[in-house]
This record gives C-alpha cells, sequence and structure tokens, in this order.
C-alpha cells in the first residue's frame, strides 16, 4: 500500500458498459456517534463509486444525529430503532439488532445490498469492480467466519442474513452469514484482508486487495458503555483520525516516538 487515499475522480464515474443495469447496491451503515467516520466513509463513497450505489440507508445507533445524517452524500433514508436492551446488556451495544432490523424495514429497489461499517470505506475506484455475486470481509482473528465491515449480497438474502446468530455462544456480529448464504445455495467469496496492516501494522486492515480500508473498533470511542471505551484509547483514536483525514495511513516520526514512550510507561507500570 501506498500509505495514501487515492483521488477520487472528478464527479461520478461511469459504470463499465457490462455492469450497467446489472449491478446496483443499497449500502446500508450503521451510524454510532462520532461525526468523523460516517462522514469521512461517505464521502470516500462517493468519490469513488459510480452510478451503482444507488441509494445509502444510514442507521442512526446514537439516536440524536438524523439531520446531520441526511446531509451526507447519496443517503436516501435514515433509520432509527428503540434500543435493544437484553442485547446491550450483553454485548454493551445492539449492532447485530440494528443491521437485522434494517434488513427487515427497507424496501430495497436494488439487486444488491452492501453492508458497510462506518470505519470502512474506498481508497481507489476499483473498489466495486472487485466485488462478485456475493463478497463478504473475512474475520482477521478467526479463520472462516464473515466480519461485517464490508459484505454484499443480492437482495434477496436480505431474509436470510441473521446477524444475531451465534451470539449466544460467544460469535460476534455477523460472523455466521458467510456460512448462512452458503446454505441457501448461493457461492461466497470470503475476501481475507492483506498480511500488511495500517499504521505501521498497529491497526487497520486492508480488504479487496488494497482498495478498502478498515479501521476498526472506530465506534467504540463514542460508545456509552465503559466495556467498550476502555477497548480504545481516545488519544490516539485523534491521531488515527487526524493521518487518515490527510490522507495517511501510517504515523509521523513524532508520532512513533510518543507510541514507544506509551509503550514505555506500560512496560514499567506493569513491573513496578
Amino acid at each position: 500500500m501506498s500509505g495514501r487515499l487515492q483521488a477520487g475522480p472528478h464527479g461520478r464515474v461511469s459504470a463499465p458498459p457490462e455492469k450497467q443495469l446489472l449491478i446496483s447496491y443499497t449500502l446500508v451503515c450503521c451510524h454510532f456517534g462520532d461525526p468523523f467516520w460516517i462522514t469521512h466513509a461517505l464521502t470516500q463513497v462517493d468519490a469513488l463509486s459510480d452510478e451503482r450505489i444507488a441509494s445509502i440507508v444510514i442507521v442512526d445507533q446514537s439516536r440524536k444525529s438524523e439531520a446531520m445524517l441526511k446531509t451526507l452524500p447519496r443517503v436516501t433514508e435514515v433509520l432509527t430503532f428503540p434500543i435493544d436492551a437484553e442485547q446491550v446488556r450483553g454485548l454493551g451495544h445492539d449492532h447485530p439488532a440494528a443491521l437485522n432490523r434494517a434488513m427487515a424495514s427497507v424496501d430495497f429497489e436494488t439487486s444488491h445490498i452492501m453492508v458497510l461499517d462506518s470505519d470502512c470505506f474506498p481508497l481507489d475506484d476499483s473498489w466495486l469492480d472487485r466485488l462478485k455475486d456475493v463478497t463478504l470481509a473475512g474475520d482477521p482473528a478467526k479463520a472462516g467466519l464473515s466480519h461485517p465491515c464490508l459484505m454484499t449480497f443480492p437482495t434477496a438474502m436480505a431474509s436470510i442474513v441473521d446477524f444475531t446468530e451465534g451470539l449466544q455462544v460467544g460469535i460476534d456480529t455477523g460472523r455466521l452469514v458467510a456460512l448462512q448464504i452458503a446454505k441457501a445455495g448461493l457461492p461466497v467469496f470470503l475476501d481475507q484482508p492483506l498480511k500488511q496492516k495500517g499504521f505501521g501494522a498497529r491497526h487497520g486492515h486492508y480488504y479487496l486487495q488494497g482498495s478498502v480500508y478498515h479501521h476498526g473498533l472506530a465506534s467504540f470511542i463514542s460508545a456509552q458503555n465503559i466495556r467498550l471505551t476502555r477497548q480504545v484509547s481516545p488519544h490516539w483514536e485523534m491521531i488515527y483520525q487526524r493521518r487518515i483525514a490527510a490522507g495517511h495511513f501510517d504515523l509521523s516520526v513524532a508520532d512513533r516516538i510518543l507510541f514507544l514512550f506509551h509503550q514505555l510507561v506500560k512496560r514499567l507500570r506493569g513491573s513496578a
């Protein structure tokens, strides 16, 4: 990876002739409260996508950002669902329930559905051409399982996929979607992340041959549950946001020195 965002085309590009009128996507994305990620992701989608991204539906899990979300590129609908209290007690969030409700509530008019995390976005305009009929991001930590940061599948699968399956036995959101679609008889392309990670192997994964970046855990920064917020550092997330906004996926020399200093302090405290 070059470590820089690729400049998008001036205006919207057109789909290759063989894909025109054949493939179209409704993109479904959940927003948890931090405006940086959803704004950056959808700005990138808009700049680096043709008319195949026909509409964007956002599930507002902050339940207070509807007005702002409606101003983002290509957004056609903002949904807000009641909190799933039981799921929040178990996970600290109700992301799986929100995705299931979106699948059941939206009147999809496109051939395909795309599920995209708010901290997952394209880096160049080849990303749509790399998608197959069913493309699911592979879980970086668990081979054979899918990850909801990036998923595309035919609209007919909306009634098949269940993002909550497996939660009762400790399997996270949407990890079994690949198995569900395969059982329905469709071939599944499980796209494994590149071995190279972002920020000097400290954070983030690249999918679709490096044309898509997923940061990971970004929504936890604005979570209301301490089990989630303690998994991320507000200080480092601000650095990551600043670097990504500038088009970089590595740390500056000053940031690297600061990172090593923090690691040293942790070790010293741990040995005290």
